[in-house]
């Protein structure tokens, strides 16, 4: 990273005093800042992007930076000195394979870690796509790579794995099927999309890792974060349609028709990880319980209530 900056101090209410925050500019990091901002946490937001960037993809309506301060910094590429002063906990929100090359350069202040893994550790297990193949193998290493790296500089760790996020009109999965919705007026459904959900605002993942940097009982520990409503695909996609103010018009598909629209997706950039496997999962449950959470800290989800603009 690059030049420290200095966020000591002594936290209340059993949170820390200063959190870095990596992968900042995320859906999460849209809400976590100002939930942080709001505990009267000083904050250091890490982006590769730069801070007016960062911020102008939150939108005009976002008034969350509290008083964190900015840190333009290629995760991929950290610096052999800087990391982040003195600060006592890590909010973690990109790849969790960058933990243990990031942790060894850590300052001797920080005592406690929270990162994101992903379900898609468990709902692309069966894939036979090599890319998929591969996200899995990364989440699998990068699990134990946070497990082992903590436990060698005694730093209490809590993993979350959340399932399908959205809720700050800046995700890929509500925000591509209400793409696809306004300029076609429908949407394709393998299998009648029959495959259950739980989709989890980001939000709610937000106030998950403030509460878990509390929680002594979440230390060394894995948690699945799930939404608070169980419903089918096709609810999911009727409600997205709901939500844009258009009547629903599902229409069944052949898998290996949706696996070729998506595949012709896949030539562009930014769906380059469309595959015929994410067609299939339309008729697949992907249901993963949070009762643990539930009792750790508190974990409470809201049901689904799809965002379906950037925010203003």
């Amino acid at each position: 990273m690059s030049a420290p900056v200095s966020v000591g101090g002594a936290g209340v209410n059993g949170l820390p005093a200063s959190v870095v925050v990596t992968g900042a500019a995320s859906q999460v990091g849209f809400f976590l800042l100002p939930r942080l901002a709001a505990a009267g946490i000083r904050v250091v937001a890490v982006s590769r992007r730069p801070e007016a960037q960062a911020l102008a993809s939150f939108g005009r309506g976002w008034h969350g930076r509290g008083s964190a301060s900015w840190v333009q910094a290629d995760l991929e590429r950290p610096s052999a000195g800087g990391w982040s002063g003195d600060c006592e906990a890590w909010i973690h929100l990109g790849p969790l394979r960058l933990v243990p090359p990031l942790l060894a350069d850590a300052p001797v202040s920080l005592r406690r870690i929270v990162a994101f893994g992903s379900t898609s550790r468990f709902t692309k297990a069966r894939s036979a796509h090599p890319r998929e193949q591969r996200i899995v193998a990364d989440l699998e290493a990068g699990e134990a790579g946070l497990a082992r790296s903590c436990a060698s500089a005694g730093i209490g760790w809590t993993l979350v794995r959340p399932t399908l996020i959205y809720g700050a009109g800046l995700d890929r999965n509500v925000m591509v099927i209400a793409t696809a919705i306004r300029r076609f007026g429908l949407f394709p459904l393998v299998g009648g999309g029959a495959g259950l959900r739980q989709p989890v605002h980001a939000d709610d993942l937000a106030a998950a890792c403030v509460s878990a940097l509390a929680a002594p009982a979440a230390e060394g520990r894995a948690y699945d974060l799930s939404g608070g409503e169980v419903l089918s695909y096709r609810a999911m996609v009727e409600r997205i349609f709901l939500a844009i103010g258009r009547p629903p018009r599902l229409v069944p598909v052949p898998v290996a028709a949706v696996g070729f629209a998506l595949w012709c997706l896949s030539r562009l950039p930014r769906y380059r990880d469309f595959n015929i496997e994410m067609a299939r999962r339309m008729a697949e449950d992907m249901v993963f319980p949070h009762d643990a959470a539930t009792r750790d800290f508190g974990y409470q989800p809201r049901a689904f209530e799809p965002v379906v603009r950037p925010p203003d």
